[in-house]
């Protein structure tokens, strides 16, 4: 069986909570307070789990919250493999504000990686490879690990056979993608990512897919994903482009909508369903953990009923 692999190095302990209202001045006598282990690969291997499938998920913590984070993980029975770190693992807040249905989120710093952790963290990675295995690189980078690393771990993921799925943003994200590799199996990124590596604005998501389909064609990636939040994600491969809107939602946290979306699509990919196919689960998947509090992710009945309802556009 196809093994995914999901890779957490900048992981967090999500915290979320409500409030009436947001007030910046007096003390904020918050509800819920729920605790949840959150990270871009964390969280895809969560929603693979909720799908019915399964994957190892690779972890660097570091701490009493690294220790708390793991501890979340295994009450939902994900026993994950564990990457030693200096420093304390990092801490994410959102608190839901009831009065606009907004929400504020706060993203404190994580650990500062040493040089030991930067020399042994990719051959650490390649013990859990085989050929085949889909890995799913997901998140931000720990301060001290070099911008382009995603880069560097590519190269090794590929020569192991395996194929790798990167979403990540901003610097990590530019420095991913720029000079010379090999190409990604899957580059994911959003419409504001998408337009500050082209250097413009699109005018229409014909240009949007248009520069997904070329950064295929310079050999950036496999395929090239380009997410327009609730109008849906644009596919693009060598041979084809297309958009899968998800039906309007109410939305009640965007948090783990994207990673919803990245461990769907790889678990359907690694199962070998068709593009199309894989592409609607995913936004599905999307589309249902936005419905969900932040914490939570996919719904897998919710999922089966927002597939029945998206809409697939060539472009």
């Amino acid at each position: 069986m196809t093994r995914i692999l999901s890779l957490t190095l900048n992981p967090a302990l999500d915290i979320a909570a409500s409030v009436d209202k947001i007030v910046i001045g007096p003390k904020l006598r918050c509800e819920g307070g729920q605790f949840s282990a959150g990270g871009g690969g964390v969280n895809a291997s969560r929603a693979i789990r909720i799908l019915g499938g399964d994957s190892t998920c690779f972890v660097a913590v570091g701490g009493a919250i690294g220790a708390l984070l793991v501890e979340q993980l295994r009450k939902i029975d994900i026993d994950p493999v564990l990457f030693e770190t200096n420093g304390q693992t990092r801490q994410n807040i959102a608190v839901h504000e009831a009065h606009t249905n907004q929400q504020l989120r706060v993203v404190l710093p994580g650990p500062v990686w040493g040089e030991a952790c930067n020399r042994d963290i990719v051959p650490r990675i390649l013990e859990h490879i085989t050929p085949d295995t889909w890995v799913i690189a997901s998140g931000s980078l720990p301060d001290g690990l070099p911008v382009d690393f995603y880069q560097h771990l590519n190269a090794a993921v590929v020569n192991a056979g395996a194929r790798l799925v990167l979403d990540t943003s901003n610097r990590v994200l530019e420095a991913s993608v720029s000079g010379a590799g090999l190409p990604y199996e899957i580059l994911r990124m959003d419409l504001l990512e998408a337009e500050e590596l082209a250097g413009k604005p699109f005018a229409n998501k014909c240009e949007q897919a248009d520069f997904a389909q070329k950064l295929v064609n310079d050999g950036v990636a496999g395929m090239a994903i380009l997410a327009r939040g609730a109008d849906g994600s644009i596919f693009a491969t060598k041979e084809r482009r297309f958009m899968v809107h998800p039906p309007a939602t109410p939305v009640d946290s965007k948090v783990g909508a994207g990673d919803s979306f990245v461990g769907a699509l790889t678990l359907a990919l690694s199962q070998g369903q068709p593009l199309q196919q894989a592409g609607i689960l995913a936004t599905s998947a999307a589309a249902s953990a936005v419905q969900t509090p932040a914490g939570e992710l996919c719904v897998p009945e919710m999922v089966a009923d927002l597939m029945d309802r998206c809409v697939v556009e060539n472009l």
